[in-house]
């Protein structure tokens, strides 16, 4: 639990959202653009934004593989 700057009170998580959709951060050259998080003061109302942190982690190749398998093929016998 990430505790408030102003006032130590606890605070909550929440997403921006306008009628369009999530208020997303731009992404640089090679990144995809991430949803804002708010941290909410529960007393005071201070709120902080953050951009979360993607994890550049490389593909398994299980994942490889079950991206690229044929599907399992089912005969009916009559």
């Amino acid at each position: 639990m990430i505790s408030c700057p102003k006032c130590d009170n606890d605070t909550r998580t929440s997403g921006l959202v306008t009628a369009q959709g999530d208020v997303m951060l731009a992404g640089t050259i090679g990144t995809d653009p991430r949803p804002i998080l708010a941290q909410v003061c529960t007393a005071c109302g201070y709120i902080e934004l953050y951009a979360p942190l993607t994890l550049d982690q490389p593909e398994t190749r299980a994942e490889e593989s079950a991206a690229t398998a044929a599907p399992e093929m089912v005969t009916a016998s009559a």
